[in-house]
């Protein structure tokens, strides 16, 4: 079985490489014996004292699997290994797919007698994270009158799966390694959903990171509107700082654009030709709560309009992004304070910025993804002028403005 591990399962193994495996467990559970039959490797006496990295492995086959230190009674201890645990795990999350744990192997002795013994509170904690398989490791039966069930009982574990690593003969009974096959088999079957949730967590990583561009871009362009350049145009100098900007967000997803192409995607994103300044302003002067008879800053406004957006369902698309990206703006101290009517032209230009970034960001998780699945990369222009009509339609209906027009090809 470990020569076939991933066969049937070739779109799922392709994506992530490998199938990497955190093993823990109780001091004594048998980890180590268990990766070392699993893998034809030799045992070792010595006491795992930290996680193994690098993990091991076998020439040719697309598992990796983690040793851990044991836990021990000392709670002291348990609280140092659980930490380690858990930062590992998150340490790893949001990288490539194939550097991703995928999967928990929880190894409990079958001679364990109590149910207070096995940190059901933990174990559901870790779920959540990763899927959870249970081993119960030297499985001589005995582990029928009450762990297995309880184990199954435990909901959000995937499998109970029954092992004996070694031979193990006593007066009473003379059982021969099994499980190991069916243990690497329950595996397999969750390839699937760990890839998909591989890729969604590498995704996510870089549409976090570039989040930070979207900001500094648009805080750029709105000290540039406000305080701009000598003897520069502001177009120009507007231009550039969103194409810089898409060139950073291109680059965090692994794309290496040229200028050109990038400054057609602003052209694009922005829509010279469909009045999308004028839009905006419409709604930042419609807002609930604004005034413009009285002298109100670009703080009052983006603060209301940031209350407007979070006010809306949670489901709203690119809500997150959008109320993130007016925070940066409303923290923009240099401008925040100056009044509005002096700053509106600039603080429009500043959130159509911002709204190609989101979009385009967008458009990045897209390629990634069909990258990551081995598909053909969609047109990014396409797909940029199709997010940021969407993003637009959003703001139209949640604000209660008229029909935006539609973007150029």
């Amino acid at each position: 079985m470990v020569l076939n591990f991933g066969h049937r399962f070739p779109t799922a193994i392709k994506q992530i490489k490998r199938c990497n495996v955190l093993v823990i467990g109780s001091t004594g559970a048998g980890k180590s014996t268990l990766i070392s039959s699993m893998l034809n490797l030799p045992i070792s006496d010595s006491v795992t004292k930290s996680i193994s990295n690098p993990p091991d492995q076998k020439p040719g086959l697309p598992i990796a699997i983690y040793d851990t230190p044991g836990l021990e009674n000392n709670k002291k201890q348990q609280d140092r290994v659980k930490e380690e645990i858990a930062k590992f795990i998150k340490e790893r999350k949001y990288k490539e797919p194939e550097d991703q744990i995928h999967a928990i192997w929880y190894c409990v002795n079958s001679q364990v007698a109590r149910e207070k013994l096995i940190d059901r509170g933990w174990i559901s904690s870790i779920a959540k994270e990763l899927p959870v398989i249970a081993v119960i490791t030297r499985a001589s039966g005995v582990e029928k009158s009450w762990l297995e069930p309880f184990l199954r009982g435990i909901s959000e574990i995937k499998q109970v799966i029954p092992v004996m690593a070694l031979r193990e003969k006593t007066p009473h009974y003379d059982i021969k390694p099994y499980g190991l096959d069916s243990l690497l088999f329950g595996t397999e079957h969750l390839l699937e959903e760990i890839a998909k949730t591989a890729i969604l967590n590498a995704i996510k990583s870089k549409a976090d990171q570039s989040l930070g561009w979207c900001r500094d871009g648009c805080t750029k362009v709105l000290a540039a509107r406000v305080l701009p350049v000598p003897m520069m145009p502001i177009p120009l100098v507007v231009a550039t700082l969103q194409t810089l900007m898409l060139a950073d967000i291109s680059k965090t997803f692994g794309y290496n654009l040229d200028w050109k192409f990038l400054s057609e995607l602003c052209a694009i994103g922005i829509g010279i030709d469909t009045g999308i300044e004028v839009e905006l302003a419409q709604i930042l002067k419609k807002l609930p709560g604004v005034n413009y008879d009285n002298i109100q800053t670009v703080h009052d406004v983006l603060s209301q309009f940031g209350v407007m957006l979070n006010g809306m369902t949670a489901t709203l698309p690119f809500k997150d992004q959008l109320i993130d990206l007016l925070q940066g703006l409303d923290n923009f101290n240099p401008v925040s304070g100056f009044p509005i009517l002096r700053c509106i032209a600039a603080v429009t230009t500043a959130l159509c910025t911002g709204f190609l970034a989101v979009a385009y960001i967008e458009t990045m998780k897209k390629c990634k993804q069909a990258e990551y699945e081995g598909k053909p990369l969609p047109e990014i222009k396409e797909i940029l002028k199709d997010q940021m009509q969407q993003l637009m339609e959003v703001i139209k209906i949640g604000f209660g403005i008229g029909s935006i027009p539609a973007f150029a090809s």
